[in-house]
C-alpha cells in the first residue's frame, strides 16, 4: 500500500470498530474498494481465525504497526490504535511532503553554480573540454544525490542503523520522540484497559519502534516482576525523557496512573510534532550548506585549471619556440 493507502485504510478501520462492525466484516468491504497483496492476505487470515495482531504480522505489516495492534487487542481499543495509526502516518505523510519543498532552492543554486562555471570555463578552456566538464559536473551531482537518496531509503528502514540515526542531530531527536509517544500511547491503553502493569510496560516497549525494544521489553518485565518501581526503571531508560520519572512517581505515590499517563501522552505528542518541525526548519539549511561546499570545491577547481593552464600553454610554446 501507498502512504495515502495506507491512512484511510487504518482511518476506515477505525471508523468501522467504532460502528460496531467486525474487523472481518470491514475488512471485506475495504477489500472491495482497494486491491493489494498486504489487504488480501491479511483478510484471509482473519477469516482462517488468527488473532488480529499475528494476522498484521503475516500480512507483512511493520513491527511497531503489528506490536500496536497487540496492544490494542489486548486492551479493547483497537479502535484507538487504528485512529492513532492513521495520525502517525497522516504527519508522516505531511512531513515528507514539506520536506523537498525548501529543498528546490538549492537544487536550483547548485545548477547555476555549475553553468556559471562553465560560462566562466569558456573564456579559457576550448569549448569541447567545458563541455565534457559540464557533463561531467552534472553527472557527478546525480550520482550522488541518487547515491544519498538510495541510503537514506535503505538505512531508515534497517534496525542496524536506527541506531545511527539516533545520533544525527535533529532526525535522532524526531525518532525518539516518535518512539516515545508510542511507547507512552500503548501503555496508557493497556493500563487503562486493565491489562497488568509489567505486561503494559514490555508491550510498550515492542510497539515503541526502538533499537533492541524486544530485549528492552523482556528485561523491563522481569524487573518489574522483582518488585521493580516502574520510576526507577525509567529514570535508567535513556530512551525515554528525563523528567518522565518524576510524573510517574507521583503517580505511585497517589495511584493516579491514568491521568498520569494521559499527561504524558499528551506531552509526547507535542514534543513529536515540535521535533518534527525543527527537522523540517533544519534539512533546508544543512543543504545549503552543502551546496557551498561543493561550490567552493567548484571554484577552487576552475581557479586552478585557470592558472595552470595558461602557464602550461606558455610553457609549451616556449619549448616549442626554443626547438
Amino acid at each position: 500500500m501507498t502512504l495515502r493507502q495506507r491512512i484511510r485504510f487504518y482511518q476506515q478501520l477505525a471508523l468501522f470498530m467504532r460502528a460496531g462492525l467486525p474487523i472481518r466484516a470491514g475488512l471485506e468491504r475495504l477489500k472491495e474498494r482497494a486491491s493489494g497483496q498486504e489487504l488480501a492476505l491479511l483478510s484471509e487470515k482473519i477469516n482462517a481465525g488468527e488473532k488480529i495482531g499475528d494476522a498484521f504480522a503475516a500480512a507483512g505489516f511493520l513491527p511497531f504497526e503489528c506490536h500496536l495492534v497487540v496492544a490494542g487487542e489486548r486492551s479493547a481499543h483497537l479502535d484507538t490504535i487504528f485512529q492513532h495509526l492513521s495520525e502517525y502516518w497522516s504527519r508522516e505523510l505531511a512531513m515528507r511532503q514539506a520536506l523537498p519543498r525548501p529543498l528546490y532552492y538549492p537544487i536550483i543554486v547548485m545548477h547555476l553554480v555549475v553553468l556559471i562555471l562553465a560560462l566562466v570555463e569558456f573564456l579559457t578552456i576550448p569549448t569541447p573540454v567545458v563541455i565534457v566538464n559540464l557533463i561531467e559536473r552534472l553527472a557527478t551531482l546525480y550520482a550522488l544525490g541518487f547515491i544519498i537518496y538510495t541510503v537514506v531509503r535503505v538505512s531508515w528502514s534497517s534496525p542496524l542503523m536506527r541506531g545511527f540515526w539516533l545520533r544525527v542531530p535533529f532526525i535522532g531527536g524526531s525518532l525518539r520522540t516518535t518512539y516515545a509517544y508510542r511507547w507512552i500511547t500503548v501503555l496508557r491503553l493497556e493500563f487503562g484497559a486493565g491489562v497488568s502493569l509489567y505486561r503494559a510496560v514490555g508491550d510498550a516497549w515492542r510497539a515503541s519502534g526502538y533499537v533492541d525494544c524486544d530485549r528492552l521489553a523482556e528485561e523491563a518485565e522481569q524487573a518489574m516482576l522483582a518488585k521493580a518501581d516502574l520510576s526507577t526503571l525509567v529514570r535508567q531508560w535513556k530512551q525515554l525523557p528525563r523528567d518522565w520519572s518524576d510524573f510517574i512517581v507521583t503517580a505511585e505515590i497517589s495511584g493516579a496512573f491514568d491521568e498520569t499517563f494521559k499527561q504524558l501522552e499528551i506531552e509526547a505528542a507535542e514534543a513529536w510534532s515540535l521535533a518534527q518541525k525543527q527537522m523540517a526548519d533544519w534539512l533546508p539549511k544543512i543543504a545549503y550548506f552543502i551546496v557551498l561546499l561543493i561550490a567552493a570545491y567548484f571554484v577552487t577547481r576552475l581557479m586552478y585549471q585557470v592558472e595552470i593552464v595558461p602557464i602550461m600553454n606558455a610553457e609549451n610554446a616556449i619549448d616549442n619556440a626554443g626547438r
